[in-house]
């Protein structure tokens, strides 16, 4: 009998919520095969190698970004400023798998600090993202709802640097008073560009 497809979820989910806890390194197969309650056979049915599993684990944790995250606030039809202040105030990240929050943000810096490929792998997945948020400002300035003198591209830079250096700093230095000023100044910055 070969195992579900929804095994495989609940590895993936499993992994997802260890690694950005414990960090990769820090997590057992054991410790996955026990809060998953799946079988050793089944995971290398679905992942011949932990690296594999840590992959799919980051896959997962992009696509709930997207999806209950920062990424579903820049998919609406509300006025771009709105919709990137949105973004913003979604950040840091928490993605939710079943009745436990996962930060994007512990996922992230436990993972891309592991080997290159987990980065590159994050890096690769988070384009989109930033293609998108720079789409959102390209069609406002089209539609006159964002001030043409507005460089997209800086812009989007800024608003991604800004957003991943508060939610790190939510992380690494618990001083919420500095990423909430952070947070203010951009969309109060964002505000003033809004036409």
């Amino acid at each position: 009998m070969l195992p579900s497809q929804e095994s495989r979820k609940r590895l993936v989910q499993t992994a997802l919520r260890l690694f950005a806890s414990r960090g990769y390194h820090n997590t057992s197969i054991a410790d996955i095969l026990r809060e998953s309650g799946c079988t050793r056979g089944v995971l290398y049915h679905y992942f011949p190698s932990k690296e594999e599993l840590g992959c799919a684990a980051i896959d997962e944790g992009l696509r709930l970004i997207v999806e209950q995250g920062t990424g579903a606030y820049l998919q609406t039809n509300e006025h771009p400023i709105d919709r990137l202040s949105k973004a913003l105030d979604a950040l840091p990240n928490v993605i939710k798998l079943g009745a436990v929050a996962v930060s994007a943000t512990d996922l992230s810096v436990r993972m891309a600090s592991v080997h290159e490929g987990f980065r590159k792998r994050l890096e690769g997945g988070l384009e989109p993202t930033v293609d998108q948020v720079e789409q959102v400002v390209h069609r406002g300035i089209a539609d006159g709802q964002i001030a043409d003198s507005v460089d997209p591209r800086q812009l989007t830079h800024v608003l991604i640097t800004m957003g991943a250096g508060i939610q790190h700093m939510t992380l690494l230095w618990h001083r919420e008073v500095i990423c909430e000023d952070a947070r203010r100044w951009l969309k109060e910055y964002l505000n003033s560009l809004r036409m």
